[in-house]
């Protein structure tokens, strides 16, 4: 698995077959020609629920390997998992909001990677231990999941991510359940982390990749990871992130500019914040290397 793909539909499409879903004029997804590894199917994200009539349209599929849905409430949800589950190795939940209880992936032993986008009702993840061929999970605007106690049972994990790709509302208790398992690659986008504890993320031997907002941790705590992890790469772990800063004159972001890592650290023009700009890096680079002796 390439764990260092740019995100995880790069990561689906280059791994599963997974192509761009096109939509037809009425907003439905259409599914794709019997060819295709790939099948989508359900409502457009504006709302609606899927029918069973419609979720059967797979059967016309038998071959296809990945598949997209949405508009699933737990009765739908569930058929769906009994009826064509186990047909596929990818599965996308796209805006599945409604959904209380998705326990029932554990019945799905062949999946190796799902995508869900939103729910407002799911709490606790479900038995992983039975889901033993999963080696990717990502979990997007979830309002009341916020305990990962379980993750650890997964024997083939190796990508995870959580957080919001529209709303920054997810929370975390903790990130400390990972804190046995043999992921490469954790990526964490959401609101915040009840206890915001990174001290274990250096016995994670087999992290290769840290992804997280660039404000989330301290200055301090960002440079003490990348000291204590130095073979880890993430996009908040480096004192500063080259950017453009927005210019009134042109109304265009077209000033030089960096955005420095840390909680309430700016983004600033690099002209006239040299000194500031270097006093930032100097002080992360000397953290660094106190914490690499």
């Amino acid at each position: 698995m390439d764990v260092h793909a740019y995100n995880f539909d790069d990561l689906a499409q280059k791994e599963w077959n997974y192509p761009k879903i096109d939509m037809d004029a009425r907003g439905t997804q259409l599914l794709l020609k019997a060819t295709s590894p790939y099948a989508a199917i359900g409502r457009n994200p504006k709302g609606g629920r899927i029918k069973m009539d419609e979720i059967d349209r797979i059967a016309e599929h038998p071959d296809a390997k990945s598949v997209s849905i949405g508009g699933l409430q737990q009765d739908t949800f569930e058929y769906f998992i009994k009826t064509y589950g186990r047909q596929f190795r990818y599965i996308s939940f796209f805006d599945n909001a409604l959904v209380e209880d998705w326990s029932l992936l554990e019945t799905l032993p062949e999946l190796e990677a799902l995508y869900w986008f939103h729910n407002q009702r799911i709490t606790k993840l479900w038995d992983m231990s039975k889901s033993v061929s999963l080696r990717a999970l990502e979990i997007s605007d979830f309002c009341r999941l916020r305990d990962l106690t379980g993750i650890e049972k997964a024997p083939a994990l190796e990508w995870f991510g959580f957080g919001d790709a529209v709303w920054r509302t997810s929370e975390l208790d903790s990130l400390k359940p990972l804190a046995g398992t043999n992921i490469r690659r954790l990526s964490f986008t959401g609101k915040t982390i009840g206890d915001m504890d990174i001290s274990f993320i250096p016995q994670m031997k087999t992290l290769e990749v840290f992804d997280f907002p660039t404000n989330l941790f301290t200055m301090e705590e960002v440079a003490w990871l990348v000291g204590k992890c130095p073979n880890v790469e993430g996009y908040a772990l480096r004192p500063y992130i080259e950017t453009n800063v927005y210019n009134n004159e042109t109304n265009k972001a077209d000033i030089p500019g960096v955005l420095l890592v840390g909680k309430r650290k700016p983004m600033i023009a690099i002209e006239g914040n040299e000194k500031r700009i270097a006093n930032h890096v100097a002080k992360f680079n000397k953290i660094v290397e106190e914490n690499r002796k």
